[in-house]
């Protein structure tokens, strides 16, 4: 019951920020660095971000983070036990970052990025 509201809530707020946005005679989602469109619901922070440049290392101490590609090509690059791992992204795809784990994104082709991380909390670290 909990995801079925969860789910309604997120195209409803999904919808009325489409809404306002075509009524304000902006299209797509925010160009970097304005990180979220949504915000937070129910201790779950859900974002769209129109991504153009490759980020640093981030960290998400409260929970998983949860991405959705919804146009572009980025690599999600992971720093698990010492060592990197990469996951492509093509439009569609899902990658999840497991809680504490270091990462950040190379952009290869610029495009639109979906987020949905508990909590609002993000550490960052330089290159």
């Amino acid at each position: 019951m909990q995801i079925m509201l969860r789910r309604a809530a997120v195209r409803m707020v999904t919808g009325l920020t489409h809404m306002v946005r075509w009524a304000s005679g902006r299209r797509g989602l925010p160009s970097q660095p304005l990180f979220h469109s949504f915000g937070l619901y129910r201790g779950i922070y859900i974002g769209g971000i129109a991504m153009k440049e490759s980020t640093g290392w981030e960290m998400r101490p409260d929970g998983d983070e949860v991405l959705t590609l919804l146009s572009g090509q980025f690599d999600v690059i992971l720093e698990e036990g010492g060592t990197e791992r990469t996951i492509s992204l093509m439009p569609g795809q899902v990658a999840v970052v497991p809680q504490g784990v270091w990462h950040r994104m190379v952009i290869n082709t610029p495009g639109e990025l979906l987020f949905l991380t508990l909590g609002d909390t993000t550490e960052h670290r330089p290159l």
